[in-house]
């Protein structure tokens, strides 16, 4: 039996990725999940608060916001931006997050979710009970 590869044989082996459609990324973003899964985050840091365990997401988040001016516009926006930078590169798997167009994936996502009324309040909501814990 024979084996058909695909592409060349003197070709690295990697296809290119799909090109990113904003389009999608914005519906992906704006989908109830997202909302959802800020919402898992924050259960699961207050579930966490209360048992005292730690986490690499909450630990990050807090550096977030104990380094953040979170009483300024610019300060909030930057610490949501960041973290929700964060939060969607720490979801890619390792090999497309270092990639250029997982790079530009996560930019376009933090932005989307910086720039968004509901997602940057949670997000910001988040911040501001972790830096008072």
């Amino acid at each position: 039996m024979k084996i058909r590869r695909p592409g060349s044989p003197l070709s690295g082996g990697a296809e290119p990725l799909e090109p990113l459609d904003p389009k999608d990324l914005e519906r992906a973003v704006k989908s109830e999940r997202f909302a959802s899964t800020l919402s898992n985050i924050e259960a699961q840091l207050n579930a966490q608060q209360t048992s005292g365990a730690q986490n690499p997401v909450r630990a990050m988040l807090e550096q977030i916001a104990r380094n953040a001016d979170l009483l300024s516009g610019e300060g909030a926006a930057q610490a949501v931006r960041a973290s929700a930078r964060f939060m969607i590169r720490s979801r890619l798997r390792r090999r497309f997050r270092n990639s250029a167009q997982g790079r530009e994936l996560v930019e376009a996502l933090s932005e989307f979710v910086a720039t968004d009324p509901l997602l940057s309040s949670k997000i910001l909501s988040i911040l501001q009970k972790l830096r008072a814990a």
